[in-house]
């Protein structure tokens, strides 16, 4: 069974290759900032007619740090998008040959990625990209919305020539990829894998990780630990998915660590958690979701202790959205 939110793959063979494209310039017709202007968000509108993103609200808006907007008109409509935490790069599926993409913001160029991706058949098969390392790297997943239908390939782009670096174990999700492109951290339901140049590594998750009430997925902190949360209630019911321990464990063993109890001031039982990042070598960012659609509350936790601090807290820009992409974290 997936985790809440975790990106999952099943690999394919032969997917399939196009010949190598280099960058080139984005077209003069095509709406977008000046160059030198970053993103600050992106957002699927809900149309005020008709429930849902139809019509003039099927488009990705994106809009700068100086409030200007302008629409993603060559993007697949309702297509995922992600956005790099400085606002400049850009990723999303191409609405006119179906290509994988890289977008810069500020200089105005396009990269495609060379693996070819399936059509997008409405809402029932979509891809769903994640911009590393700056922008640097592209790990593309994707979502199949109907029983039959086999996910394709998981896998990790050099955003710079386009071509696949990884590729991603059967029914397993990346967790952390190395800023230089080197070695990455892969989950399943079972098991996490480390991966790099000497072959794959594999370690079985401790009994409690491999439960239903695990949610989200491992967030390692680059040297030897990573943590994942525990909800109090998930799935069986849906009553309660707010956290109620926070699990680390050794990346070199597999063994916990450490495994808290958690006491956040959530009132609201659907506020499920998620780690964000580590703050520290034994401090971790949680995101919590509350009932208000993208409205989060980020907490500083202590994985030993379980002490934690409210550090910041982000809401909706603005109303009537069906999907938002902040670029800042």
């Amino acid at each position: 069974m997936k985790k809440l939110i975790s990106i999952a793959a099943v690999v394919a063979a032969g997917a399939a290759l196009v010949p190598p494209r280099t960058a080139v310039r984005a077209p003069d017709q095509l709406p977008r900032p000046a160059p030198g202007e970053a993103a600050a968000y992106a957002y699927l509108c809900d149309n005020a007619k008709d429930e849902g993103p139809h019509d003039e609200c099927a488009h990705w808006s994106v809009v700068t740090p100086g409030g200007k907007t302008w629409q993603l008109t060559d993007a697949v409509e309702r297509g995922y998008v992600d956005l790099t935490a400085d606002g400049r790069y850009l990723a999303y599926q191409r609405a006119g040959d179906a290509r994988l993409v890289v977008r810069d913001l500020v200089g105005g160029t396009v990269r495609p990625v060379q693996e070819a991706a399936p059509g997008v058949d409405g809402d029932r098969l979509a891809y769903r990209p994640t911009l590393l390392g700056k922008g640097r790297w592209l790990y593309v997943d994707y979502v199949a919305g109907w029983d039959g239908v086999d996910e394709p390939p998981s896998f990790v782009v050099d955003v710079a020539t386009g071509r696949t670096l990884w590729r991603l174990p059967g029914d397993s999700w990346l967790d952390r990829l190395e800023d230089d492109g080197s070695r990455l951290m892969v989950e399943d339901d079972k098991a996490f894998s480390v991966m790099d140049a000497s072959g794959t590594t594999t370690r079985p998750l401790p009994a409690r990780l491999r439960t239903v009430e695990a949610t989200g997925t491992l967030t390692p902190d680059g040297t030897d630990q990573a943590a994942q949360v525990i909800s109090r209630n998930f799935p069986a019911g849906g009553a309660d998915l707010r956290p109620a321990r926070l699990v680390t464990i050794d990346t070199g063993s597999g063994k916990a660590l450490h495994d808290v109890r958690l006491s956040l001031p959530l009132k609201d039982g659907a506020s499920i958690c998620n780690v964000s990042r580590w703050a520290s070598s034994r401090e971790v960012l949680l995101r919590c979701g509350t009932a208000e659609l993208f409205h989060d509350i980020i907490f500083r936790v202590d994985t030993r202790t379980g002490r934690h601090i409210k550090v910041g807290e982000t809401r909706p820009p603005r109303s009537h959205l069906v999907e938002l992409v902040r670029a800042a974290d």
